[in-house]
């Protein structure tokens, strides 16, 4: 393991398609890989039968063993927990990592019953869609000690992209995972209701995308200063008055209900900024929204 460039074994437990796409890039990078599923299926089932050099195991211990790196990628930690405990004999020389999604809590969990049973073992969060797995855009955050982070090199290598490994909180990864995709879920009802929206008028989705598109570019740029703010926990920059903001979340609100679309999220943002608007002056910056949010992670 300590030549990074040297084939290894990689064990891939959990078959679904991030699974499967985390098994075609590490056999294509010419490693040895051996995967198991819980509902067996040949390897033709999950299209690894050209993949390179990959087997299918019968069991998960036996997947795990002779193997260099574990990877674990099933439904939830609950799962992943009883495969840690399955394999714990057999992969006591390699490096487990787990990708399954949870929250930092059960990570946590997780990592410390792993340790529990003498397991090296690595924090894992892919923060792309399957099809960006092993490309120049690949995202993936690894938590856990030094030695145990070094040993995951053969798969950091064969998956490209970035890795960043973010220390050894094993919190950390879910966090900023689960964070990610909080604006990204947001973000695409916010464009679907817009859309609606302007759909309501006689504006067509493709007429309104270039627009959409702006208005994100837009959001880019605002994000820095919204850290700063939050940073600083001050709301003074003069650049968006709270009570004009609410002026613009009001009349998308009404707009909404008059065009019989369900106002969504709008409707919470105006509430938290209404909320807002009766403790602080309406020349404070919109920004303040955040206070009833920060003290939660004070």
């Amino acid at each position: 393991m300590n030549n990074s460039t040297r084939p290894s074994t990689v064990a891939i437990l959990g078959l679904g398609p991030m699974g499967v796409a985390i098994a075609r890039c590490v056999a294509a990078a010419g490693h040895r890989v051996v995967v198991w599923n819980r509902t067996a299926r040949p390897l033709t089932h999950y299209g690894l039968d050209t993949a390179g050099d990959v087997e299918m195991a019968t069991s998960a211990p036996a997947a795990a063993g002779g193997a260099d790196v574990v990877v674990i990628c099933v439904r939830d930690h609950e799962a992943s927990r009883d495969l840690v405990e399955q394999i714990a004999s057999t992969a006591a020389d390699a490096v487990v990592i787990n990708v399954s999604t949870g929250t930092p809590v059960e990570t946590v969990e997780s990592a410390g019953r792993a340790r529990a049973l003498g397991l090296r073992y690595v924090t894992g969060a892919v923060m792309v869609p399957t099809p960006m797995v092993g490309g120049d855009q690949c995202l993936i955050l690894y938590a856990g000690s030094a030695d145990a982070v070094h040993m995951t090199e053969p798969l950091r290598l064969a998956l490209g992209g970035t890795s960043d490994v973010v220390g050894e909180d094993h919190a950390v990864p879910p966090a900023l995972d689960l964070a990610m995709l909080d604006v990204y879920f947001a973000g695409m009802y916010a464009f679907l209701h817009s859309a609606a929206l302007a759909s309501a008028h006689g504006i067509e989705p493709s007429r309104y995308l270039s627009y959409a598109e702006g208005i994100v570019d837009t959001l880019r740029g605002t994000l820095p200063g919204l850290t700063e703010a939050i940073q600083r926990r001050a709301y003074d920059s003069g650049e968006a008055r709270l009570d004009m903001c609410l002026a613009f979340l009001e009349h998308i609100v009404t707009t909404s209900s008059d065009a019989g679309i369900d106002p969504g999220i709008a409707a919470l943002v105006r509430d938290a900024s209404a909320q807002a608007m009766s403790r602080w002056p309406g020349s404070t910056d919109w920004d303040v929204v955040a206070e009833d949010l920060l003290p939660i992670v004070d």
